[in-house]
């Protein structure tokens, strides 16, 4: 039996090119999550920020670990 090498470059190359393109959006999906992820976080370290000026402006004692 004769392998055709021109046939099992184009299934490699298609391999790749989907493996690929697989590969991109699996990238995306995390860079998302992960800019998602710091958004959050960088959003409640400044909440608690402004809640402990807000209390050092109104002379009240600084809680040591914030309420949930």
């Amino acid at each position: 039996m004769e392998i055709d090498l021109a046939f099992f470059a184009q299934r490699i190359a298609m391999l790749s090119l989907l493996a690929g393109f697989v590969g991109g959006c699996l990238f995306v999906l995390v860079h998302g999550a992960v800019v998602a992820l710091v958004d959050r976080l960088h959003a409640r370290s400044a909440r608690l920020d402004r809640i402990a000026h807000a209390r050092s402006r109104a002379g009240l004692p600084q809680a040591l670990e914030p309420a949930q």
